[in-house]
């Protein structure tokens, strides 16, 4: 079994999913994950490894790796040197067959069920979105790769991204260094399509019920970070059909299912490696953490779903006046900032 390591820094107050993050973490017990961190926590997990370090220290190493004064303000912006987490931590991933990276406000399923010994065998470079990520550690490409990539909003080379203050994006699909390692070597990347769907959930902030962009056609066809590079990254292609509407996620032990209602009207049930909520904010109302039902604004108990359960979890009242709470408070913070200068 190809040996993996999956890094995550994280400096300052963990979120409040993150208890569940970890625990999607540690039921993954053949992956291993790295977490560097400031913070005091502790783990009973094998396959959970804790460094401590600071935002500092790091900003330190990382300009010894490039060569050059970087802008490393504030943690966020660690995302652009994801890149180069196998030379920063290379004490760690030289001792595994890959590496990689993820973010911590997603749930994971069955790591293993999807990165399969026949994908690591033939892939080098696996996914791309910068939720989750995970790469060949000896690879003499990626080097050549990620010098000759671009930032995502701006073309910009790698010396520029490191030194700008705003978050460029540098690791991410559809330019970046994933996108740079698609258009040199497409057979060598593998990046979580089958079927018409990715394997991966990343329901979009801006719809209130859970609709992922990556699978539902309508969002899809929309998106222009979808359609103005079919051509250059031809895997993003999909054709109509298939997609599941009034979605809720379920987690059961290692395991993560999309459940929602297919074309035949008919609650359907699939498997998935992560879903990913752009730091939605759940409400969690319960403390086991790895048999729940997660729906647009909480983390639940299971229960038996018949359809009439499935539509109310995947459109609960509260949802929708959270959000107009929000708006309202929004609007409030606007107008006492204009008024109260």
């Amino acid at each position: 079994m190809k040996s993996i390591l999956v890094i995550h820094p994280y400096f300052g107050r963990f979120p409040k999913m993150f208890p569940f993050w970890l625990e999607s973490c540690k039921l993954n017990k053949t992956v291993d994950i790295l977490i560097v961190t400031n913070q005091d926590i502790q783990s009973d997990s094998d396959n959970i490894i804790i460094k401590k370090s600071s935002l500092t220290q790091v900003k330190s190493e990382l300009e010894a790796i490039c060569g050059m004064n970087i802008w490393l303000e504030k943690p966020y912006k660690l995302c652009d040197f994801r890149p180069l987490f196998g030379k920063l931590f290379s004490e760690y991933t030289q001792k595994y067959d890959f590496w990689g990276y993820c973010d911590c406000d997603l749930v994971f399923g069955d790591i293993r069920h999807f990165l399969t010994e026949e994908v690591l065998n033939n892939h080098d470079y696996i996914l791309g979105w910068g939720h989750f990520h995970v790469q060949r550690t000896i690879d003499s490409k990626f080097d050549e790769v990620w010098r000759t990539a671009r930032g995502l909003w701006r073309n910009i080379g790698w010396k520029d991204v490191f030194a700008s203050g705003q978050n460029e994006w540098f690791d991410e699909l559809p330019y970046g260094v994933a996108g740079r390692y698609y258009g040199l070597y497409p057979d060598r990347c593998w990046m979580g399509y089958t079927d018409n769907h990715a394997i991966f959930e990343s329901p979009a902030l801006s719809q209130l019920p859970f609709q992922s962009l990556f699978n539902d056609y309508t969002l899809w066809k929309s998106w222009s970070c979808y359609q103005d590079h079919l051509n250059r990254l031809p895997f993003l292609k999909r054709n109509e059909g298939g997609d599941l509407h009034h979605i809720i996620y379920q987690k059961e032990g290692i395991h993560l299912f999309t459940i929602g209602i297919n074309q035949e009207n008919r609650i359907e049930k699939r498997e998935i490696l992560y879903a990913h909520f752009y730091k939605r904010n759940l409400d969690i109302r319960i403390s086991n953490k790895s048999i729940f039902i997660i729906r647009p604004n909480a983390i639940v108990d299971c229960t038996h779903l018949s359809k009439y359960i499935l539509m109310y979890y995947a459109h609960h009242p509260s949802i929708y006046w959270e959000n107009i709470l929000y708006r309202i408070n929004r609007k409030l913070g606007t107008l006492k900032k204009k008024y109260l200068k």
